[in-house]
């Protein structure tokens, strides 16, 4: 089985060569093939041999990880970029997912999310159905992460009348909590929290509109526990309490 070939690119020595001699690249058949400095440093490493996986930094001097990215979104379409920052800047993340990124790690790296991140993107190559070549199968730019957002949207759905929590969402689409919110909001627009109250809103105007059902009964169906901080959320979002909702329609 031939071996994905990995290009780490980070400023900070410590960090580089702490994630070039991770042991867990043997384990997943993946060769790291060298160390850049900038983005400079890693186009040549990419002009001299093909490489599937590069894990970048974003804050470098001459080039920083994305003008790197763009580099490779448009030159090289085989080749998947994973960015390390340590700046949560959604910023950052619009223009990572724009050019195609496949993970946004923030530091200090989280491993267990690094190579969850790996696993998924290696997962498509399969020697069985003739995948034998170093690239990575790519993929349509955002699709999956379009895909975690609709499917997160489709659980909280079916799940609007329990207690839900950007952790218990992000479980079910098997992303850490602070991952899968930076893609919730990049995709949606809104922070997860408050897509959620917009979602429990909307469906307690229904239930107002259309069922005889009690206030507090309402308040349960569409997730809340306390029916007085179900009607403060309520009014600050309709500038009225429920049952004067109610009684407008």
């Amino acid at each position: 089985m031939k071996k994905t070939k990995l290009l780490i690119v980070d400023d900070e020595w410590i960090i580089a060569d702490s994630l070039s001699s991770m042991e867990e690249w043997d384990e997943r058949h993946i060769e790291v093939v060298g160390i850049a400095h900038n983005g400079y440093d890693a186009i040549r490493y990419l002009e001299a041999e093909p490489i599937s996986l590069v894990i970048s930094d974003i804050r470098m001097p001459d080039m920083d990880g994305l003008q790197l990215l763009q580099y490779i979104y448009e030159e090289m379409p085989n080749t998947e970029v994973i960015l390390i920052s340590g700046y949560e800047d959604f910023t950052y993340v619009r223009t990572a997912l724009r050019y195609g990124a496949k993970g946004y790690i923030l530091k200090p790296i989280d491993t267990d999310e690094l190579l969850e991140t790996v696993d998924r993107l290696l997962a498509p190559v399969n020697p069985k159905n003739g995948a034998d070549d170093d690239a990575i199968q790519p993929e349509v730019p955002l699709t999956y992460h379009k895909e975690i957002v609709r499917k997160a949207m489709l659980y909280i759905q079916d799940h609007l009348h329990t207690p839900l929590s950007l952790s218990d969402v992000a479980a079910t689409v098997h992303l850490t909590a602070h991952y899968f919110g930076q893609i919730f909001k990049s995709e949606s627009g809104l922070l997860f929290n408050s897509y959620l109250t917009q979602v429990r809103m909307e469906k307690a105007c229904e239930l107002l509109k259309h069922s005889g059902l009690k206030i507090y009964e309402i308040c349960e169906q569409v997730g809340y526990v306390d029916p007085k901080y179900f009607a403060k959320v309520f009014q600050k979002q309709f500038g009225m309490t429920p049952n004067e909702f109610r009684l407008k329609k």
